[in-house]
């Protein structure tokens, strides 16, 4: 499928700001987004036409360091567009694709004014669940906000980040939305809490180690806010991907020395024994994130199996499938995945702690650390065949 000419059919919904973004850049950054996908060698033209009574203070052109692969025009002519939008229609990420299959070219029609079309085009079609809806008036926005945002979860999702870590983030990205927040912003942001969560937790006593792991939960919420915002204003960017990766690996080894110190703390006359296991699984976790993030330049492994494969995320693919996990059977393999996702892991550890077994907490991932790592190292002494 080739797009190479839009029509956008403006009116003061262009100016609605819907998700963190005015629809008229949305949907310039969906054109934007196919044409990449789709490399497009030539500019998408967009041809934005105004309503006519609406007068030049009210009528603009988007401008966005990602629009990359679009042209905008006011000038109509008598060709014929591949797709015709309106202003009033909310596009989900990766759906001009869906429009561009079922799109019919609508004749152009005489004289070619905003209301003829506008009813050419039959704008008022049903909404599509994920792709696509309709805005007849300001009222609908927090519904669609919400409808949007319930989609922008992962397939590597947990289901406790699905069940309950999601529904509480989601809500507050929908504020952090109304702001000109960034997605690096709030990772930077919220970086102080595992920090502030390792010194807690180092006090060594009961309640020192429940409100500092409560405080590692509301970490592993919070981080989901960053995807959710990047993904409603297309602010994606390897490098915010990278950040984000970095933080969840330090906040992991400022857990293990948090506890360890803790632990110490707590058990005077053999604290030292938990000292060095903290230690040493701080060294096991940098270890074995600096060996993935090194392999993650390598071919990554087709997934065998879809829903296995939707579960993990590129760098640990390959980690999983050659390990021979998969020898236990595609369901054992999905719920051992499954319980060791930080998400789960998290939730867990806060209710070890409510029980008095913070010790176990810390035996448990020097145990998947060591795991981990002796799995990737065995991938390195022994490389896939080519």
């Amino acid at each position: 499928m080739n797009l190479r000419r839009v029509l956008i059919l403006a009116d003061e919904s262009a100016d609605w700001m819907v998700a963190g973004l005015r629809q008229l850049d949305r949907l310039a950054l969906s054109i934007d987004e196919f044409a990449v996908d789709n490399n497009e060698t030539a500019p998408v033209l967009v041809a934005i036409l105004w309503r006519s009574d609406l007068d030049k203070s009210q009528r603009w052109v988007p401008v966005h360091p990602r629009l990359t692969k679009v042209a905008f025009t006011t000038d109509l002519d008598a060709q014929p567009c591949d797709l015709v939008l309106s202003t009033r229609l909310f596009l989900h990420r990766k759906s001009v694709a869906v429009l561009l299959e079922q799109a019919v070219p609508a004749p152009v029609p005489q004289p070619p004014s905003w209301e003829n079309y506008s009813r050419a085009a039959e704008l008022r079609e049903p909404s599509r669940a994920g792709t696509w809806d309709y805005i007849a008036n300001g009222e609908q926005i927090d519904d669609i906000e919400k409808k949007f945002l319930r989609g922008s979860g992962k397939s590597q999702d947990g289901f406790v980040s699905r069940h309950l870590n999601r529904p509480i983030s989601r809500a507050i990205t929908r504020l952090l939305l109304r702001l000109p927040a960034t997605p690096n912003g709030w990772t930077w942001l919220i970086f102080p809490i595992p920090v502030v969560a390792a010194f807690v937790l180092a006090h060594g006593n009961y309640w020192s180690f429940v409100w500092g792991l409560i405080l590692f939960q509301i970490f592993s919420v919070l981080d989901g806010c960053d995807g959710e915002i990047a993904r409603a204003k297309f602010m994606e960017s390897e490098r915010g991907r990278r950040l984000d990766d970095l933080f969840d690996v330090v906040s992991n080894i400022l857990l293990v020395l948090g506890l360890a110190i803790g632990l110490r703390q707590a058990h005077p006359r053999f604290g030292w024994l938990f000292l060095a296991e903290g230690i040493s699984a701080a060294g096991l976790i940098a270890l074995n994130e600096w060996y993935l993030a090194r392999r993650n330049q390598a071919p990554i492994i087709a997934a065998k199996d879809a829903s296995l494969g939707g579960a993990l995320y590129p760098r640990h693919r390959e980690l999983v499938e050659r390990s021979g996990i998969l020898r236990l059977g595609e369901k054992s393999a999905y719920w051992l995945i499954q319980l060791t996702k930080r998400d789960v892991a998290v939730l867990g550890f806060v209710l070890l702690a409510a029980v008095g077994l913070p010790s176990l907490i810390l035996h448990l991932l020097f145990a998947v650390a060591a795991i981990s790592l002796a799995l990737a190292l065995k991938i390195f002494f022994r490389p896939h065949a080519q």
